[in-house]
């Protein structure tokens, strides 16, 4: 009986720990990946409903004009998408919550067979104990032994049965506390699903509101085909004519350019299509071109409405839009500032675009329009963030910016550029 009592008291005090290591292996593992992936997704969760909620003041803004234009239509797409973005967080959030929850579920198992089994063996011993507890058991136990050493080993064993049997419902009660902990832990990620799936279910039936709302107020707006395409003839035309005189202006300058670099080399350049560069100004081209995708935005606060090269129109059936450059929406008054530094060719006037400055960066321009104001002249060495002038604000209380990027006389796409956002 001896024998088996200490086997058994080791086998049950191993299986304990082993459960125990494995619960706080298995909370630790998962509860630092978790607690990581969800701070990660509750800051985008943050980011994208402040995005909603600046879009919905700008919404509501262009909604004081009863007349519905394509800047609310831009705007209203642009909150379904960040919603859409939103909504895709929460269903992020719900499976990271059902793998904690699994999780919890399988040491919560563990746990309780572990307390079944524990409770079962301390009920073996009480009821052992209870058959021999008289003293006379004892004694008879100590005087029975066959020498004074083994009287010694049954006195010894008499005290750690005792303690095993303290220590067994000292493990009963710390199990019992650990497998009600992970119970309130597993009762509060099932509250914290149910509120995270309201939430998705509230957002879901706002993105339906925005959704109709967009059908309608693109229906609104294909009734008035025949504005629309006068509009965008007009942007088309205006479009054209600024882009010919950014190019006619790069001509000179490239021209001029040859001169230059003629008249200091003792030999005039071939090429017409690029400039003849003097060493400094071939040091500022070189020094542009190497900080591409790292080059400033113009503005301090903006956000990109408009991106380059052709897109298909919002409204019109095979009706296809083309932009030089980007367009960024920034505050009324914003300050505009050189991405890069180098020297101002021209003021440009432009009807559809107002004013406009071209910066010259060796073989490389930037153009500035929509400004309201300038505060540059020809000729002015600028330097990188320096302020030129200020954005225009039109009669929508839209504030924007275009920006575009040559090389000699070829169009570049300013994202490449600009640092990405």
């Amino acid at each position: 009986m001896t024998k088996i009592n200490l086997a058994h008291k080791g086998s049950s005090i191993f299986r304990f720990f082993l459960v125990t290591l494995l619960a706080m292996l298995i909370n630790c593992c998962v509860s630092s990946a978790q607690t990581s992936g969800k701070g990660d997704l509750e800051k985008k969760k943050e980011q994208l409903v402040k995005e909603i909620d600046e879009i919905q003041k700008e919404l509501d803004k262009t909604k004081k004009s009863k007349k519905v234009n394509l800047n609310q239509l831009a705007a209203l797409r642009k909150q379904i998408d960040t919603r859409e973005k939103l909504i895709g967080n929460y269903n992020s959030q719900i499976n990271e919550i059902d793998k904690e929850i699994s999780s919890k579920i399988r040491v919560v198992r563990s746990l309780d067979r572990e307390l079944d089994t524990l409770r079962k063996n301390y009920a073996n011993m009480i009821y052992y104990a209870y058959k021999h507890r008289s003293a006379y058991d004892k004694l008879l136990f100590l005087f029975s032994a066959q020498d004074f050493n083994d009287a010694l080993m049954r006195l010894k064993y008499i005290k750690r049965y005792n303690a095993y049997r303290r220590m067994q419902a000292t493990l009963i009660g710390d199990t019992q506390a650990d497998l009600k902990k992970q119970m309130e832990t597993l009762k509060s990620r099932r509250e914290t699903k149910k509120k995270v799936l309201s939430e998705q279910q509230e957002q879901r039936k706002k993105l339906a509101t925005e959704k109709a709302n967009k059908d309608k107020m693109a229906k609104t707006l294909s009734k008035q085909e025949k504005q629309l395409k006068a509009s965008i003839d007009k942007k088309r035309k205006e479009q054209e004519k600024l882009k010919k005189q950014i190019a006619d202006l790069i001509k000179k300058e490239i021209e001029a350019s040859k001169k230059k670099a003629g008249a200091s080399s003792g030999k005039a350049s071939s090429s017409s299509g690029s400039l003849g560069l003097t060493p400094e100004a071939a040091a500022l081209s070189a020094s542009f071109a190497s900080n591409q995708g790292k080059l400033p935005w113009p503005v301090t606060k903006g956000e990109l409405t408009g991106t380059f090269g052709e897109h298909e129109h919002p409204i019109l059936e095979n009706v296809k839009t083309k932009n030089n450059g980007i367009d960024i929406k920034t505050a009324a008054g914003a300050d505009v500032r050189a991405v890069f530094k180098g020297k101002v060719v021209s003021i440009i006037s432009n009807p559809g675009y107002h004013k406009a400055v071209l910066v010259k960066h060796g073989e490389y321009f930037t153009v500035y329009s929509h400004l309201a104001s300038v505060k540059v002249k020809a000729n002015q060495e600028v330097d990188t963030k320096q302020s030129i002038g200020s954005a225009f604000t039109d009669e929508n209380g839209e504030t924007s910016v275009h920006l575009e990027i040559w090389k000699g006389t070829a169009l570049l796409n300013p994202q490449n550029w600009i640092i990405e956002k």
